[in-house]
């Protein structure tokens, strides 16, 4: 029994407060014993990833073996690393997005969905869910089964990626991968825990800092002030029992106790690949430990044979009158010998086939993983330049991981489900509860009253940050294929290529468009008119608030909102009629351009007719050569003039 004694058997859950801690580690320490294969597991696909020899899987042993180990003499070609590290680059660069929609909802509802889907976007941003949610999915890769706790700190959800090796889970319990209780193994500062539960100092200095199953070659201070403790979750057997229980415990006495009433853990796991029984996953370091054991032989057996027979050596025979110390490097040197000159010996050959065998299970580690070496080295196909052709090939290689893209999706809307359960939690407790969540260019905060709605009234559905490609190449494909087929328009195709060097300039060209929708959202949401601007290209305002104005009034919006909008399009129509108005039509500019003319004539003639005269007058210009008296010239051109000005 150990150090513990059970009282109600494995049924922690119902004891009492002074027994409980006993008989939880009990329990759990029972499970450890039972359960030392999976922790010989998890370490040794830490090994074959890390290339690291570790001890151990928790705070107290995971150094390593030898402090002094030496990696001069040690050739690797750690396939593992390569495509776990290649899997994880690939599938966590999306960024799933939890997405509300409602089924025949009302104006306010739909509101409410959307204004949901951001207040989860700002959760998953203030708690940092993406970056967890890709270690997560490394641990997946390596152990076969990735961790992420959901929890309340402070007045406020917050998240952690939890080490695998810290769950404990009942086998025979968890055969259809459904179990009824979860235990955390951790270990924790004494003044971290002094601090979270006042009251517990002396308990907390008289509890155990390590069991039979903890290694520790060692007495560091840092060692002495950890104590394991066990946080444990056992859900209700049914929907009217009472015996789902929350509690933390250490060695010595119960910390924290509270009745369980919900029907979930908090806790969001994602899996490699799904085992047909059991709770826990199958990882790719399992899937290729075979081959990378294999790689290892063949490059020990490799590196020896080079020692052996690639080095050369020198032939002396045993009769011959030679001094061993002439055998050296020197340049010119001289050797004398009397008898048999020494002579080296042919080098010997490594056999082809074992370089072949080599490059052949390398190969065979990309096939299982599904993984392109070109993926690998972040390379593209030779001749794949147009944007098309990367689209084919990005498609063609991401369906090999289809099952694995959908898994970690999910892994987001069970955690989005868990975040809005304990927001809801956190309104009733405190009253209140806003969460700060992007929008474009600006930072909205969101009451969770706000979009509280029954879970009847709304579905979830997930979907990638961007539908479009990631290379520009195959971006720019995309969206010229829209704009070519008429779905969207310039404005529209500028905003979707987003490439981040021309960020400042996109702004700028997408300024009228954001700052309109910014308009229409605020006068829908809020109930507040904001008329339109001369500055505004009135045009594209007009035409997209009628398309919002359908829309909405199709969800059913308030008449009064809708008014919003039309009044809207009556001021914009109005300024684009009196910017029209105040343009000259094309009769009334030429009259116009017509009257300046004959203006600008005249006054060029009244000012040549003196100077004309003049010159005349003095004999500068003769006409009579011509064969034209002078006072004929001057009465023509005077004609000619009078006809200009009239």
């Amino acid at each position: 029994m150990g150090i513990y004694s059970e009282i109600n058997g494995s049924k922690w859950w119902l004891a009492s407060n002074n027994d409980l801690y006993q008989e939880l580690f009990s329990y759990v320490n029972n499970l450890d014993s039972k359960q030392q294969y999976r922790s010989a597991d998890n370490l040794r696909y830490a090994r074959l990833y890390g290339n690291f020899d570790y001890f151990g899987l928790n705070a107290l042993n995971y150094y390593r073996v030898e402090a002094s180990y030496n990696v001069t003499n040690r050739v690797t070609l750690n396939v593992v690393q390569s495509m776990v590290d290649t899997v994880v680059s690939k599938i966590t660069k999306n960024k799933p997005k939890a997405t509300f929609l409602t089924s025949g909802g009302d104006f306010s509802l739909q509101t409410k969905a959307k204004k949901l889907t951001k207040f989860v976007e700002g959760i998953y941003a203030h708690t940092d869910f993406y970056e967890k949610a890709t270690m997560a999915f490394q641990d997946a890769c390596i152990f076969g089964t990735g961790c992420l706790k959901i929890f309340i700190e402070d007045g406020q959800i917050k998240t952690e990626r939890v080490m695998i090796e810290e769950i404990k889970i009942d086998d025979v319990e968890s055969f259809y991968a459904k179990p009824r209780q979860i235990h955390q193994v951790k270990y924790v500062q004494k003044s971290v825990l002094k601090e979270t539960f006042p009251g517990f100092e002396v308990e907390i200095d008289q509890a155990m800092n390590t069991d039979d199953n903890s290694f520790q070659d060692y007495q560091s201070s840092t060692y002495k002030d950890m104590v394991k403790v066990v946080e444990s979750w056992h859900l209700k057997s049914g929907p009217k029992a009472k015996d789902g229980k929350h509690t933390i415990c250490i060695s010595s006495a119960t910390l924290f106790e509270e009745k369980y009433d919900k029907d979930y853990f908090p806790f969001v796991f994602f899996r490699w690949g799904d085992r047909p029984v059991g709770f826990f996953g199958q990882g790719l370091a399992e899937q290729l430990q075979g081959i990378q054991l294999e790689i290892n032989k063949i490059l020990r057996t490799i590196q020896v044979s080079m020692h052996l027979v690639s080095v050369p050596k020198l032939l002396v025979e045993a009769s011959s009158k030679i001094v061993s110390s002439h055998l050296n490097n020197r340049i010119g040197g001289i050797i004398k010998y009397a008898g048999t000159p020494p002579a080296y010996a042919p080098l010997g050959g490594i056999p082809g086939e074992l370089f072949s065998h080599l490059d052949r299970l390398y190969q065979r580690a990309y096939e299982i993983s599904g993984i392109s070496q070109l993926a690998a080295q972040s390379l593209k196909p030779a001749g794949l330049d147009s944007g098309k052709a990367l689209r084919e090939f990005n498609d063609l290689e991401t369906e090999r991981f289809m099952s694995v893209a959908k898994r970690y999706e999910k892994t987001f809307m069970d955690a989005a489900e868990i975040m809005i359960d304990m927001a809801r939690d956190l309104y009733l407790a405190e009253g209140e509860f806003k969460v700060k969540a992007k929008d474009g260019k600006f930072v909205e905060s969101i009451s969770w009253k706000d979009v509280d709605m029954d879970k009847d009234k709304y579905m979830m559905q997930v979907f990638p940050t961007s539908a479009l490609s990631n290379t520009p190449a195959a971006r720019l494909a995309d969206v010229q294929d829209l704009l070519a087929a008429g779905f969207i328009d310039k404005e529209d195709a500028l905003s979707l290529l987003d490439f981040p060097d021309l960020e400042s300039t996109m702004n700028l060209l997408n300024a009228d468009s954001k700052n309109l929708e910014r308009i229409i959202e605020k006068m829908m949401d809020e109930g507040e008119y904001f008329p339109p601007e001369p500055y505004q290209n009135l045009e594209n305002c007009l035409r997209k608030t009628q398309q919002a104005y359908l829309l909405y009034k199709v969800q059913g919006a308030p008449d009064d909102r809708l008014e919003l909008l039309r009044q809207f399009m009556e001021d914009c129509q109005n300024l684009l009629e009196r910017a029209r108005a105040e343009v000259p039509g094309p009769q009334e500019l030429t009259q116009e351009l017509a009257a300046q003319g004959a203006a600008t004539a005249a006054a060029e003639v009244a000012e040549n007719i003196p100077q004309e005269q003049g010159l005349l007058e003095s004999g500068a210009i003769d006409l009579s050569e011509q064969g034209q008296p002078q006072e004929e010239v001057v009465q023509e051109q005077a004609v000619d003039e009078q006809q200009v000005i009239e």
